[in-house]
């Protein structure tokens, strides 16, 4: 039997521990790794459809984005992450009927149309945070310049129209752009080599053009305020090293 004065030390004793929180250590986030994405670019319609009084020829948002992207962590500062990446799309209005003549002044019913591409290169960074094994969430921004193409279609529906027809072709306007993109993503490792992309950012036009070029050699000072911010939301799938 142990002495009561022993028994008795260590009913009052205090373990070191026994009174310190718990200290949840925070996981690391790094990839080395490309792949593809999906995004739709939710543009203000009555900015689309600012170029004319045209009904019969409207744009609808959003944009169709595709393109891919490079993405790699710093080793020497944790949790940060460096990208490049470029994409684009285009929208286009329905066919609508117009009315041309021929060379010889003859009456025929063509058709118009009208289309607007849009393209975007740059360079991201983001800081990750893993709340989990294989889950993390990024906020960062991805920055850059583009071109913002707008053209107009009008012909005639047969050959022999075509050979005949005094006015058709394409009237082109094109002016270049930079952007800021605030961006949260949300990303899950299927494996280690593969992961799943979500995202949402807003698109700001931060500069461009003051004049569009028209048809490739002249300029044009028509609808100058135009531009493609807006809401973007898309996801994508990367290959490469994971480790999160």
């Amino acid at each position: 039997m142990f002495p009561m004065f022993l028994t008795a030390q260590d009913d009052d004793m205090d373990l070191p521990f026994d009174n310190e929180p718990m200290k949840q250590e925070s996981l690391d986030y790094f990839v080395l790794a490309g792949g593809v994405t999906f995004d739709w670019l939710m543009i203000k319609e009555d900015n689309l459809n600012s170029f004319c009084d045209c009904p019969e020829l409207q744009l609808s948002s959003p944009i169709q984005l595709t393109g891919g992207q490079g993405l790699t962590g710093i080793p020497w500062v944790k949790n940060l992450r460096l990208g490049v990446f470029g994409y684009g799309g285009s929208i286009e209005s329905d066919q609508a009927d117009y009315p041309m003549s021929t060379a010889q002044d003859s009456a025929i019913l063509g058709k118009k149309q009208v289309s607007l591409t849009a393209s975007m290169f740059g360079f991201s960074m983001h800081y990750g945070y893993v709340p989990f094994e294989h889950f993390a969430i990024l906020a960062g921004v991805n920055a850059g310049w583009g071109d913002i193409t707008y053209e107009t279609f009008a012909s005639s529906t047969t050959i022999d129209d075509v050979k005949q027809v005094g006015a058709f072709g394409t009237d082109r306007l094109e002016k270049n752009y930079f952007f800021a993109m605030p961006n949260i993503q949300l990303e899950y490792a299927l494996a280690n080599f593969i992961i799943i992309r979500a995202d949402a950012s807003y698109n700001l036009t931060i500069g461009q053009d003051t004049k569009w070029t028209h048809n490739t050699i002249g300029t044009s000072t028509v609808n100058p305020n135009f531009d493609i911010s807006g809401l973007k939301v898309g996801f994508g799938v990367m290959v490469g090293l994971v480790n999160f």
